[in-house]
């Protein structure tokens, strides 16, 4: 018998921790769960580590293999750059400096990252390209007192989604990922190793409204964005929609926004085909959780 390997997945929230446990000799996700917690854990690590701990420690959770932290990309900077050919030689400045120009950030605030899309030399590369704040990462990296929670990476949620639909999923045709926190909605159009691309929507148009009124406003937005990807980024023919996150849980959001989709085919992500939960995790719990079972497959797959 193989002996079990398990990978802990973090997804940092404005006032949560999302965990999920994935196990990687039975392939199947193990455990879930939302943690409350008073702020955003990554403005204070003790908080966070200690809420962890508590969590590990409830479980009874022995031989974690590693750690991985997401978060999501309102708390980032990120965007799909197109690097060509006669800057692939240089290709770190060329994306520092477009980072400088059209960002408007203060980059040495930032830990600067990228991955490769798709490309080759000849041609160009499409690079995905994230910031981070220097002070989360450096406060992740030195501020653990466990080694074994000790964060082993950090990413940004398009990638963990992504992580999700290569190994959970093993798409072949493109999907559209919407991931709707309330903190903010992610929209990702990816198919196989490909993000195609990729949108955010405010919530503060729900700001001090009743969830009849904000659920409606939120999907006429969400919709909206889905419409100027076809005219602007030229994805057509997307029907696929998984939906995701804290809001996906919520029965009136689910209506509200499938309601204004008749032509797509909406599905929760409850569950993944190729990576199938215990039967003790909640449903409900996995919807939100998504983002955190794709952090754990960063270590576990090296994806």
């Amino acid at each position: 018998m193989s002996e079990t390997k398990l990978y802990l997945g973090v997804e940092v929230g404005d006032t949560s921790m999302k965990v999920a446990l994935v196990d990687s000799s039975a392939k199947k996700v193990v455990k879930v769960a939302v943690l409350p917690t008073e702020t955003n854990p990554i403005y204070d690590i003790f908080l966070f580590e200690s809420t962890l701990q508590q969590w590990v420690d409830e479980n009874q959770i022995k031989d974690i293999e590693a750690t991985s932290v997401t978060m999501p990309a309102t708390m980032s900077i990120i965007r799909k750059v197109y690097v060509p050919p006669e800057a692939v030689a240089n290709k770190d400045q060329y994306l520092k400096w477009y980072m400088e120009l059209f960002t408007n950030a203060d980059v040495s605030a930032y830990i600067v990252d990228s991955t490769t899309l798709s490309g080759d030399d000849s041609f160009g590369y499409n690079e995905l390209i994230m910031a981070v704040r220097k002070e989360w990462v450096e406060a992740l990296r030195k501020g653990f007192r466990s080694r074994i929670l000790s964060p082993k990476s950090m990413e940004v949620d398009v990638l963990s989604l992504m992580n999700v639909m290569d190994v959970g999923e093993k798409i072949k045709d493109a999907v559209c990922v919407v991931k709707a926190d309330f903190a903010g909605v992610t929209l990702a159009w990816m198919r196989r190793d490909e993000l195609l691309a990729l949108r955010c929507v405010s919530t503060l148009s729900m700001v001090g409204k009743t969830e009849d009124v904000a659920y409606p406003i939120l999907a006429n937005e969400i919709v909206e964005q889905m419409k100027l990807v076809q005219t602007e980024n030229a994805v057509n023919g997307v029907t696929d929609v998984r939906l995701c996150g804290e809001m996906a849980s919520n029965e009136q959001f689910v209506n509200a926004l499938t309601s204004k989709l008749g032509d797509y085919q909406v599905s929760l992500m409850t569950g993944l085909s190729q990576l199938p939960c215990d039967e003790s995790v909640n449903p409900v719990d996995m919807i939100c959780c998504v983002g955190a079972v794709g952090a754990a497959l960063n270590q576990m797959e090296g994806v």
